[in-house]
């Protein structure tokens, strides 16, 4: 029997690089997967992609996290169809790479917007339902930034920082009602939305430098902590921020 045999997981942000490797990591451990985006075209990929693995889901569902609206649209959809919201991972993110007196207002709430308030809204939405059912594993995307300060990225920093508390307030809030919520803390991991920061060979060096294990990550190598946290592994497991950074956080650089 796989880990998540007969649960249903919806992925907010499934299309990119780290959800994509959520999602076919859940699929291969027997989940049925919601993949949910903004982007109709890229969904209909997705669902052809982890229908190919086994998956078996075939609507697609687009949603902007932003809208409050939408997330519960998208949860009374897959509550609809199976009964139940057993997982639910928001890794949609916005990114942005500027100094600090250049950065607009627009520009700031378009990524506290929807790294920061789009996780409240999918983790209250998802949660309701798991609330009812009295079980569900939550799984947010924090960042290096969650604990330290990367250079020009104020907004995306202070967002994934907001995003390690909404986890620990939630885990608290909900652990006796058998909702559990927890938060990866990927590494550098090259995906579409660090591509243009990733450009520049020198600070891939100086980033790999400061890797103890010497080199980027691969996203499908965040599948693991999703699936562990995911799972009834993990039963006893809630309000953390599980690093998987190649040693980055641990390495004081001396």
């Amino acid at each position: 029997m796989k880990r998540l045999d007969t649960k249903t997981a919806v992925i907010f942000g499934a299309t990119g690089g780290i959800g994509g490797a959520i999602a076919r990591g859940f699929v291969q451990e027997g989940a049925t997967v919601i993949p949910v985006s903004r982007n109709e075209e890229s969904v209909r990929a997705a669902v052809s992609e982890l229908n190919a693995l086994g998956n078996r889901f075939t609507e697609i569902i687009c949603c902007d996290v932003t809208r409050q609206d939408q997330v519960e649209q998208v949860c009374a959809r897959t509550a609809e169809l199976f009964g139940r919201i057993d997982i639910m991972a928001c890794v949609s993110g916005a990114y942005i790479k500027k100094p600090a007196t250049d950065i607009s207002l627009d520009e700031w709430n378009t990524v506290l917007n929807t790294n920061l308030t789009g996780t409240f809204i999918t983790n209250q939405a998802a949660g309701k339902y798991m609330l009812k059912q009295g079980k569900g594993s939550i799984i947010n995307i924090g960042s290096l930034g969650s604990d330290v300060a990367l250079s020009n990225t104020l907004p995306y920093c202070a967002s994934k920082a907001g995003v390690v508390m909404v986890t620990k307030c939630l885990s608290s809030e909900w652990a006796g009602s058998g909702v559990r919520v927890n938060t990866i803390i990927p590494g550098v991991f090259p995906t579409n939305l660090n591509r243009k920061a990733l450009s520049d060979p020198v600070r891939v060096e100086n980033i790999i430098k400061r890797t103890p294990i010497k080199r980027l990550g691969a996203v499908d190598e965040l599948a693991g902590a999703a699936i562990f946290l995911a799972s009834d592994e993990s039963a006893f497991v809630t309000g953390i921020a599980l690093p998987v950074d190649g040693g980055f956080l641990a390495f004081s650089g001396f």
